[in-house]
């Protein structure tokens, strides 16, 4: 209990202590006993190093905090980019000797916990009382958690400091009188002009060439928009591990024998046994769940919902068998159980009845107690509508005893599932104005069904469904024939053996080095880690296992962290240089100066853009284009510009209106408008622009 005292009287010394004893601790581990850096940073931001260790635990505590659909590398690049930002801004709080108080830091942690259950009152309040307890146990009981937990303090010092950092970052922003009224200009100032659009697809792109020294010049004249990280190109193959032909024609005739009754001799009694089948047996639930790999489902599923290998099951008598039968990965057989016709959408509306234990309620009732009154409003209710109105409209404003709630529509075959099934049950088995009791697990329900529509049919299906898996024997050849693969790439022309043994190749461009995701394949590191290893050379091939099968995976390309090659820029700067020529291409065409004639010239019609202002610089019909517009505030009304090329094509425009916004008294409200906007802004560029101006080191893919 006396941790926080503490930290309140000591809280910057106890940070400071923490600190270097992680210090020390880092520059221990780093150096071997012969003086060797160890291989333990993660990487290093400046001069801070990133421990393994320790951003190994952030991993950890972040896929916990985050859940099952996290991925390692997911969680590592999330930790990741805090650290670095963390780093950069540290380093810029250090240099402003920025400092926050023992009572920053403690409401700070506050903060962090206050939505924490473990210290929450009776009253759903943060306790700091129950805070102090537990961090005293932690001392005196869990040491490893302790640190954690000091861990956490100092965390929550270092928020305090940006928290405080960036205010003073904002509060230095200012909106001048004359950027407000450039702000007002620019929204309320507009102008109306003709214009001629001359495209640039109007000429082909067969018509311009661009050699590859022009690429390499603009790249190397933009260098800060051509960076790139370390790249690798693979291509691969899969050897699907699926089952044969073979795998199904026995899984069908074992399916088969299923469907009847039939005998067998048992090892375990030493004799002949008789089995029932699937269409003789009585306890039909029970024997469908001894046989599938797909417990027994007891609902009514829709004609129309069948699988199209299963649509005959709908025309089958009662107690008729259908199959074997292939759906997705399973082989069934199915058995007709009944049929009937439900309504597909239901309107209904209940009042709630809950107790404690059930799902979502806060209620100390106990459920026998909650089957009372359930049984005794539905006793006052009835089957009168008028009743259950009465009573639903109190309970909708006066929630202590009951609940009354509007559902609205609920769909058989769609919004239904998100429903408990006991209120489901009711709402399918009952006529259009009925009104009873059904239980689910939120408690109990009194239902009234206030419309119903689209009667379908519906059945009542026993399936028994195996899923279709390889046998042994076609996963050995699917095992010799893979190997088989990288022996003959080794040697041979990948995409000539991949025809050989009529497999697809698949190409993945641009990896970087902590990717994990590739076209038609699940999550794989161990593909990526293996592209970007030392010593994997282009042309080397390597066999994985993964869920789909065998993935045999050549190295096609490997490109260092730099420039980009005038190759990989291709896409994006010759799209660029093209429209550069093609623009000086259609100026040389243009020799008349007004709008008309050049637009008559070239076979088109001169167009009118009305009230354009520079905030939002389209013109109608074209899109955006800021050039153009920004020309036309610059020329005088009734005066033509020269050609301009814009983003679409080479553009004259004729100014036919100047409509400047009047004068203002005060351009407060605009001038706040810029500081506002540009303040929310500075946090997020300047730790880009950190970033940008100190050497990082990322050592994540070795590790990752």
């Amino acid at each position: 209990m006396a941790i926080l005292g503490k930290i309140r009287s000591q809280g910057l010394i106890l940070i400071l202590v923490i600190a270097l004893a992680l210090f020390a601790f880092i520059i221990q581990g780093l150096l071997t006993s012969n003086g060797a850096a160890k291989a333990s940073s993660l990487g290093s931001v400046g001069n801070t190093e990133i421990d393994r260790e320790a951003f190994g635990r952030r991993v950890e505590a972040t896929m916990q905090q985050r859940g099952a659909g996290t991925s390692t590398v997911q969680a590592v690049n999330s930790v990741w980019d805090a650290e670095i930002r963390d780093a950069v801004l540290n380093m810029q709080i250090e240099e402003a000797g920025i400092e926050v108080s023992d009572e920053a830091v403690k409401n700070q942690v506050k903060s962090m916990y206050a939505n924490a259950p473990i210290f929450l009152d009776e009253n759903g309040q943060f306790s700091e009382i129950k805070m102090n307890t537990f961090v005293a146990d932690l001392k005196n009981n869990q040491p490893e958690r302790y640190q954690l937990w000091l861990q956490d303090v100092e965390n929550a010092a270092d928020q305090a400091k940006q928290t405080q950092f960036f205010n003073l970052l904002k509060s230095g922003i200012i909106g001048t009188q004359a950027a407000g009224e450039m702000e007002y200009r620019l929204a309320n100032d507009n102008r109306s002009f003709t214009f001629v659009n001359i495209p640039y697809t109007s000429i082909a792109d067969t018509e311009v060439e661009i050699s590859k020294s022009e690429i390499s010049s603009y790249i190397a004249n933009n260098e800060s928009k051509f960076k790139s990280d370390a790249q690798r190109d693979i291509q691969y193959v899969v050897f699907e591990d699926k089952a044969s032909e073979a795998d199904k024609a026995a899984m069908k005739a074992d399916m088969t024998k299923l469907l009847s009754s039939y005998q067998e001799f048992s090892e375990n009694t030493n004799r002949t046994e008789t089995y029932q089948g699937l269409n003789t047996v009585e306890d039909v639930e029970t024997f469908v769940n001894s046989q599938s790999d797909v417990p027994y489902d007891g609902s009514y599923l829709l004609t129309s919902k069948l699988p199209a290998t299963a649509k005959a099951i709908a025309a089958l008598e009662e107690g008729a068998t259908y199959g074997p039968y292939e759906d997705g990965a399973y082989m069934k057989i199915s058995r007709l159980e009944d049929k009937k016709t439900i309504m597909d959408s239901v309107q209904t509306k209940h009042i709630l009845v809950a107790y404690a234990g059930a799902t979502r309620s806060a209620s100390t009732r106990t459920k026998e107690d909650a089957k009372k009154v359930a049984d005794s409003i539905f006793a006052t209710i009835g089957q009168s509508s008028g009743k259950f109105n009465t009573k639903w409209d109190y309970f909708k404003e006066n929630t202590e005893v009951a609940k009354g709630e509007d559902i609205g529509w609920v769909v058989y075959s769609g919004n239904a599932r998100n429903f408990a099934p006991g209120f489901t049950k009711f709402l399918f088995e009952n006529d259009k104005g009925s009104i009873g009791i059904s239980e689910s697990s939120f408690g109990y329900h009194i239902i009234y069904i206030q419309d119903a529509k689209t009667p379908t049919e519906a059945v009542k299906i026993a399936t028994i469904a195996k899923k279709v898996d390889a046998s042994k024997a076609t996963g050995k050849q699917l095992f010799t024939n893979a190997q088989k693969f990288q022996q003959g790439a080794a040697d041979k022309d990948f995409t000539e053996v991949a025809k050989e043994f009529s497999l697809d190749v698949k190409p993945v461009k641009n990896l970087k080095a902590m990717d994990e995701n590739l076209p038609g394949l699940q999550r794989n590191r161990s593909i990526v880690q293996w592209a970007f290893k030392e010593g994997t050379d282009i042309g080397d091939t390597e066999r994985f296992e993964t869920p789909e099968g065998y993935v045999i995976v050549q190295l096609t390309r490997k490109a260092e962290a730099g420039l980009m090659s005038a190759e990989e820029a291709s896409a994006t700067v010759t799209p660029i240089l093209r429209n550069k020529k093609k623009a000086k291409m259609i100026m040389d065409q243009i020799t008349a100066t007004e709008v008309n004639d050049i637009a008559s010239a070239q076979g088109l019609n001169a167009r009118a853009a009305t009230a354009v202002n520079r905030k939002n610089p389209t013109i109608p019909g074209v899109g955006e284009e800021p050039k153009v517009v920004g020309t036309a505030f610059g020329l005088a009304e009734g005066e033509t510009s020269k050609p301009i090329a814009g983003e679409k094509g080479v553009f004259v425009v004729k100014v036919t209106a100047i409509e400047n916004a009047p004068d203002l008294g005060s351009y407060k409200a605009d001038a706040n408008e810029v500081a506002n906007r540009t303040a929310n802004q500075a946090t997020s560029k300047l730790v880009e622009a950190l970033k940008k101006s100190i050497e990082i080191t990322d050592n994540r893919s070795t590790f990752y």
